[in-house]
């Protein structure tokens, strides 16, 4: 029989008010809070670590993942094309030149799929810059300070504050205490949905493996790669990792065999992905993925030592400090996108995003994938809107939209109708989307 205690009453301080508070400070989250901050509405952005990035940074997903349509158009523009540009000033990020995007020459595939440049199924070269997670840690400071958003940080989400039907702001713990923000508008960018989770919305779940990456350095990157290119030796290294239960290559879209690691913007570290069922709301699969991989972190490096070239003084640098999630509660919002009408390459009247994502049997000849603002709209409470891997979308389409360009683009269309709406005194349902596009097309971001 379940156990329960009873909280006391309390009063719950204001911490600070805004036009727009965005929660969560991941790739969707950075992306909203510039977004309507630009657009002149006064920004909070609670995070609860004490970095801006997410997956991106914390996750150790060092991959913007293709940028590019597969025919070398490049199609992720607006604040994504911004933050690339940025990084290149600080030297933190490696790209494959123009001129090979959308090769299908086997010495380019080769050449590049260490980097996850190939969208995983190795067809064809995508444009997917690989970054610097410090430097882009560095990069998504300016640019919230250069907006004038204020960052909240190690402000730990508890529930949303809803009003006769209305989100109006977020309650958080912290080191200060428990206390409240209040917004005229808030935007879901937590990933996991917790925002309209504890607005009451109804939502739908479904898990992809979680998985924790870990960094390693003093490789001779070049020396590895000869070994492992040929087939006979990479197929034993799958083989006898999986005996020994090694890393498992990580959860991709091309299903990478075991052993395989990507290469990172410095030339002799590298990072490897691994994955292990779990559900990213359970504590306890949390702590078993931390526990779990990590063992399988060390029995990986101490094979590569032993058996492939240019390991030989390899060691771990690190392992992310945040649990690689892929899915996990996803909104029943105003309108649910299926992957068959992804696939089918499915216009909407109020698209305002779109890309060319990874997935499993990808075509150059395949249409762009369209997202409609009524994905962002939960179908009960107002005054809230929600962009990232959270959005209403069959498992199917979420599995396909969850990546990291995706969430940027999906945060940008948030952060230009919340700061809309406040501005025109509306709820964001209310909101003219041709007006949001139009805004949208301003900030070069590409649509229909």
């Amino acid at each position: 029989m379940e156990q329960f205690i009873v909280e006391q009453e309390q009063q719950i301080p204001v911490h600070a008010q805004a036009d727009v508070l965005v929660v969560g400070g991941g790739p969707a989250g950075l992306c909203a809070a510039v977004s309507a901050a630009r657009n002149g509405a006064q920004v909070i952005l609670m995070e609860r670590y004490g970095y801006l990035g997410g997956m991106a940074t914390g996750g150790y997903v060092l991959l913007l993942d293709c940028l590019c349509d597969g025919k070398g158009n490049l199609i992720i523009k607006g604040l994504v094309e911004e933050i690339v540009q940025r990084l290149r000033k600080v030297d933190g990020i490696i790209e494959p030149p123009k001129e090979v995007w959308g090769s299908d020459h086997i010495e380019q595939i080769l050449k590049w799929r260490r980097y996850g440049s190939t969208g995983g199924e190795d067809k064809i070269v995508r444009y997917s810059p690989v970054i610097d997670p410090e430097m882009m840690k560095c990069v998504a400071n300016e640019m919230v300070l250069e907006t004038n958003v204020k960052p909240l940080f190690h402000a730990w989400f508890s529930k949303a504050y809803v009003e006769d039907g209305v989100v109006k702001g977020a309650i958080f713990e912290s080191k200060s205490g428990r206390r409240a923000v209040l917004a005229k508008a808030v935007i879901d960018c937590t990933g996991d949905g917790d925002v309209f989770y504890t607005a009451g919305e109804n939502y739908h779940t479904g898990n992809l493996p979680l998985g924790l990456i870990f960094r390693v350095g003093n490789v001779d990157c070049e020396t590895a790669e000869r070994f492992l290119s040929d087939e006979d030796r990479s197929r034993k290294v799958t083989e006898d990792l999986q005996a020994i239960k090694g890393c498992s290559g990580g959860y991709s879209f091309g299903e990478l065999p075991m052993g395989f690691y990507m290469r990172s913007s410095i030339n002799n570290v590298v990072w490897f992905n691994t994955t292990t069922q779990g559900s990213a709301v359970n504590i306890e699969d949390l702590a078993r993925t931390e526990i779990e991989i990590r063992q399988a972190m060390m029995r990986t490096m101490e094979y590569f030592r032993k058996n492939v070239p240019g390991f030989e003084h390899a060691v771990v640098i690190d392992t992310a400090p945040q649990c690689g999630v892929r899915s996990s509660r996803m909104l029943d919002g105003e309108y649910l996108i299926t992957r068959e009408e992804l696939m089918a390459g499915a216009h909407f009247d109020d698209t305002v995003v779109v890309a060319q994502p990874p997935y499993k049997k990808f075509e150059v000849s395949d249409g762009l994938k369209e997202i409609p603002y009524r994905c962002f709209l939960p179908k009960t409470v107002k005054g809230l809107l929600v962009a990232g891997r959270c959005i209403s979308g069959d498992f199917g389409a979420i599995e396909m939209l969850r990546v990291i360009p995706t969430a940027m683009l999906m945060g940008e269309a948030c952060g230009v109708a919340a700061a809309l709406a406040v501005k025109q005194g509306v709820d964001v349902k209310e909101v003219n989307v041709q007006e949001v596009q139009e805004q949208l097309r301003r900030q070069n971001v590409l649509l229909p």
